[in-house]
């Protein structure tokens, strides 16, 4: 809502909020809720922004997604950068880094 306007509101694409990302149904439904709860002076909060870009599950599970279904391990890779993936699949073997790519079944 632009300052000292009553009556107008930017929503959807056309607003700007904090830590979220434009063009999906939550950003334009959260941005409308901004607007009319501050129209109409409501006191009362809008859902909060699902931390996705900080949660370490949702990224495994978006690349797993994206790969169709391929494991990190069929990947053809330069020689070098596939030495590099052995000795970092070496060195979390025994992690719950290793147990979450299990799990997303990236390996």
């Amino acid at each position: 809502v632009p300052d000292d306007c009553v009556n107008a509101a930017f929503i959807g694409n056309f607003a700007e909020t904090p830590r979220d990302t434009v063009f999906t149904t939550e950003y334009s439904v959260r941005t409308a809720m901004e607007a009319v709860y501050t129209l109409l002076d409501i006191d009362r909060g809008v859902p909060e922004v699902f931390g996705s870009a900080y949660d370490v599950r949702v990224l495994l599970d978006s690349t797993a997604k994206m790969m169709d279904g391929k494991k990190l391990t069929d990947m053809e890779l330069p020689p070098a950068i596939q030495l590099a993936a052995v000795t970092g699949v070496q060195k979390v073997s025994h992690t719950r880094i290793m147990q979450l790519l299990k799990e997303y079944k990236l390996i």
